[in-house]
């Protein structure tokens, strides 16, 4: 008799058990064979300091351009800057295609984003160019902007690996009757 009530117990316990299981996962269904797509995590990246600056001017007499100022575009202070000689028209006078201020890493890295402070003037355009040379003709473009004042980003599509970064106006911004690119401030970021 006793064996029969054991029995019993340890069949209405399994069944117990075995109920409550079922009706515990009745609201989360087992997929079986199905992945979880992951999130793509955003691309990590850290700001890197120029290890040198100077201004470039390869297409004119002496291959600079206020090269004693280029120091002033990386220090971090708003109250100085890198500009550019003062020209006529917006188009350099028509004696070259552009001028700029060429920052040297201190090694090869993938660059991400630029961000520049031009400043005040209004009008001009500028680009971004990367290269591990510094050949104008090398340097792959990572971003443009019709408008080279105040405060712009310019984002490479994918990273583009490179030593040097050039900041380089096509045309130049308004200045007191005249016309120079200036830059007040830069911040790279590359890929970690």
């Amino acid at each position: 008799m006793t064996m029969v009530v054991l029995l019993v117990m340890v069949a209405v316990g399994l069944g117990a058990w075995t109920l409550g299981r079922s009706i515990g996962n009745a609201g989360t269904p087992v997929a079986e064979g199905t992945a979880t797509p992951t999130p793509t995590a955003a691309t990590a990246t850290r700001e890197v300091k120029p290890a040198a600056a100077t201004g470039f001017d390869p297409l004119g007499t002496d291959g600079a351009e206020r090269p004693e100022l280029a120091l002033y575009a990386v220090d971090g202070k708003p109250s100085t800057d890198w500009h550019s000689e003062s020209y006529n028209t917006e188009d350099l006078g028509g004696l070259k295609d552009g001028v700029g201020l060429m920052l040297t890493l201190d090694q090869s890295m993938p660059v991400k984003q630029v961000s520049v402070d031009f400043g005040g003037g209004s009008g001009g355009s500028a680009e971004v160019r990367v290269s591990d040379s510094q050949n104008l003709k090398d340097m792959t473009v990572i971003g443009k902007s019709a408008e080279a004042s105040g405060k712009k980003v310019f984002t490479a599509e994918s990273p583009k690996k490179g030593r040097h970064v050039l900041i380089w106006f096509t045309k130049m911004p308004t200045y007191q009757g005249k016309y120079r690119g200036t830059v007040i401030d830069v911040k790279i970021l590359a890929t970690k």
